[in-house]
């Protein structure tokens, strides 16, 4: 009997095409290299806005994000004008391990957005909660088996910058990361067909300290993004040395990163055309009048805008019937912004929601996608929540190029250019299952 087929994919979130390549041709990255070298590699281009959830959740079931309905961390509409905590309830679709044509496959899933709350499963899964909780393990005594050999797994929600000395994030952020790769690894050990494992420091570095790159080469060792890539690269290295002859080891990020100058508040545009009315208390705090309002920005990373439709918000101002007009006169507004750190256009385009996402779920979108003219200067997102996570402190965001490279005895097409789903069709393919007609993804393997 021919052995089984089995994938350790390692996600490391955020990592940027040009980092790799540079610091694998200066030998700073061993075993990125070597998986290089051993392996194939290509492109993988994020599906309309890049960001952490609708790329793992797209991973997680096959489906885009106008499927899946998964947009950011949070939901895009609510009726109070309150965004919700989204989580793996929010999807339409199944994630991998409950699809009938996987039947049989051992899944090890280890900090992924889109599988908490833990369910049971055949197999085990460490999943990322929103919120500190003790139950983020499935079986429900994963944590205290882990425990045993050595590995507490840490969530993100428990290691939080609001502003403390780098010296003191940096290293928890790291051996966290450090933490879920042994964790995967010890999973792996113990039968798991697929492992699935999301590193989420370079995500997180770059965010904070990615002008330390800015200050030159020489600066680069001393670096905390460059820090979190060494830290991937270790996995990657405990990957491939612990791989078999029937194992494929499987990186890629969802999203890539690049230099931020500044977010810019698309609901104080709003506000200058007339599209949102504030109220200012005698304390100086100032709300939006929803019931004077047509339009306002949506939450963090969709690069969105909504329109106040009645029905849809408890204080909705704008009719169903008048929906499309008005969504096309906002639209015009925002088209005509100009940047004024620049003095060009804020906006490449302002384009309606189902010109970006295709499926059933592209009502969960915001009404508008803004396209920025230049990717240093980016929508701030729904204030409330922005200014909970610092994100005005942040030097760096997102963009949409990143990679996937695997070694192992497949053969994959060189250079191939791959969304999050032709991930999770490469993922069935390398099994040695047919990919299901309901996943619309390509294998990149042959």
């Amino acid at each position: 009997m021919a052995s089984k087929s089995r994938v350790i994919a390692i996600i490391t979130e955020g990592a940027t095409p040009q980092l790799l390549d540079r610091w694998t041709a200066e030998g700073r990255l061993p075993n990125f290299a070597r998986l290089l070298t051993e392996g194939t590699r290509g492109d993988l281009v994020a599906d309309g806005v890049p960001y952490e959830p609708p790329g793992l959740v797209s991973l997680l079931t096959g489906q885009p994000p106008g499927e899946h309905g998964v947009f950011s961390y949070w939901s895009c509409h609510t009726p109070e004008y309150r965004p919700r905590v989204e989580n793996g309830e929010s999807s339409r679709h199944p994630l991998l391990w409950r699809l009938p044509d996987l039947k049989g496959v051992r899944f090890a899933s280890v900090g992924l957005f889109g599988t908490h709350p833990p369910a049971p499963m055949d197999g085990w899964v460490v999943s990322y909660p929103m919120q500190l909780t003790l139950r983020a393990c499935y079986p429900p005594g994963l944590h205290r088996e882990l425990a045993g050999h050595g590995i507490a797994p840490t969530h993100d929600t428990a290691i939080w910058w609001h502003g403390q000395a780098k010296e003191s994030f940096v290293p928890d952020v790291l051996e966290a990361d450090r933490r879920r790769g042994a964790a995967a690894l010890l999973l792996y050990g113990k039968g798991a067909d697929v492992v699935l494992v999301n590193l989420t420091s370079i995500d997180r570095l770059s965010h904070i300290y990615w002008q330390e790159l800015e200050l030159g080469p020489e600066h680069t060792a001393d670096s905390a993004v460059f820090a979190a890539y060494q830290t991937a690269d270790r996995v990657i290295g405990d990957a491939l040395d612990r791989a078999d002859e029937q194992t494929t080891v499987l990186a890629f990020s969802e999203i890539g990163f690049g230099p931020l100058r500044s977010y810019c508040a698309v609901n104080d545009d709003l506000a200058d055309a007339g599209l949102l009315v504030r109220n200012t208390d005698g304390a100086g705090n100032t709300t939006v009048d929803w019931s004077a309002t047509t339009a306002f920005e949506a939450v963090q990373g969709t690069h969105g805008v909504n329109i106040n439709l009645r029905g849809r918000y408890q204080q909705g101002t704008v009719a169903p019937q008048d929906y499309h007009k008005v969504r096309a006169d906002v639209a015009e507004q925002l088209a005509a912004v100009i940047n004024p750190r620049t003095g060009r256009p804020m906006f490449a385009a302002v384009s309606p929601s189902e010109e970006i996402y295709q499926g059933a779920a592209v009502t969960e979108a915001p009404d508008l996608i803004l396209e920025p003219a230049d990717w240093r200067y980016l929508p701030l997102g729904d204030q409330t929540w922005a200014k909970k996570v610092h994100r005005t402190w942040q030097s760096a965001w997102h963009r949409r190029e990143s990679y996937w490279a695997l070694a192992g005895p497949a053969t994959a097409r060189a250079n191939a250019v791959a969304a999050p789903v032709d991930i999770t069709a490469t993922l069935v393919h390398l099994l040695g299952r047919d990919v299901p007609a309901t996943l619309p993804g390509k294998p990149l393997t042959a």
